[in-house]
Parts: C-alpha cells; sequence; structure tokens
C-alpha cells in the first residue's frame, strides 16, 4: 500500500521527535532513524538490518550493499573548491575564475553518495520517489490515530 500525504507528513514529524521509522522495500526491512554526527551537528542515518547503509563502498567491495544505490542520496561536489576559495580571495582572482579556460574550478563535476540525510524534510523527499516503499506495520503507533474531527 503506497504512503498517503498526511502520512508523509507524520513521518517527517516523527523523525524529527528523534524517533526511528521503519519501512519495508522488497523484503527488507529498512530503518531511518536520528543520530549525533559530531558534538553539535545531528543528521539522519538508513540502516538495513541493524547496519547503517554506507555509500562510499563501490560495487566491487565484499561489504556492499546494493540498496544504498536506492536509499542513499546522491550529490554533485565540487574537487577544485578549496583552491578556487583561495583564488578568489587574492586581487582579481574572482575574474580569473569567470574565465573561459578556467571555469572548471567553479563546476560541481563529482557525483558522490551521501551516508547522512541533513533533515528530516530531505529524507522524506528523497524517500518519496521510492517505488515500492511501504511503512512497516507498527511502525508509528500514532500515526493512525484521529486528532479532531467528526471522528474524534
Amino acid at each position: 500500500m503506497a504512503i498517503t500525504k498526511p502520512q508523509w507528513t507524520g513521518i517527517e514529524n516523527t523523525l524529527k521527535s528523534g524517533a526511528p521509522v521503519r519501512f519495508l522495500y522488497q523484503g527488507h526491512e529498512i530503518e531511518v532513524m536520528k543520530i549525533t554526527v559530531s558534538e553539535t551537528k545531528m543528521a539522519y542515518v538508513v540502516a538495513e538490518g541493524g547496519h547503517a547503509l554506507v555509500g562510499f563502498q563501490k560495487k566491487d567491495d565484499k561489504a556492499y550493499n546494493p540498496l544504498s544505490e536506492v536509499f542513499l542520496r546522491k550529490k554533485l561536489i565540487n574537487p577544485h573548491a578549496r583552491i578556487a576559495r583561495s583564488i578568489a580571495k587574492e586581487r582579481g582572482g574572482k575574474a580569473y575564475l569567470k574565465r573561459k579556460e578556467n571555469r572548471y574550478m567553479t563546476e560541481k563535476t563529482l557525483e558522490v553518495t551521501d551516508t547522512f540525510f541533513p533533515t528530516a524534510r530531505t529524507v522524506v523527499t528523497h524517500f518519496r520517489k521510492i517505488k515500492g516503499l511501504e511503512l512497516s506495520a507498527n511502525s508509528i503507533p500514532f500515526l493512525n490515530s484521529v486528532a479532531g474531527g467528526h471522528d474524534a
């Protein structure tokens, strides 16, 4: 059964509160939970069978999980960003970077798979696009309750 729009809102609010959410995908139970990445930074991680899906492993690695292709987000990064920032600080640096032959230093060209999601909204946005994803039974106990109206 497909996940409805009010359920997605409930999933986002549950993730923001810190409670884990479980999904079913092709017989696998996928769990999304909020974790501490550093002393002051929180992020959301996707786990399958109690083990986090990681994006840095390639298809030929022994510990590679094919579900990471589906559930982890891909983003473009600029491999020359650090050099471009230092050049931009120098006199005439911004003009140098705008030249046609140096434009490659400001473009995002490298695609990486990110292990962490920064916000609950990015989790929901990415997971909405996945076909065949279902909410696990008893994943969110208060999601089916009625908040008000005629049925209250």
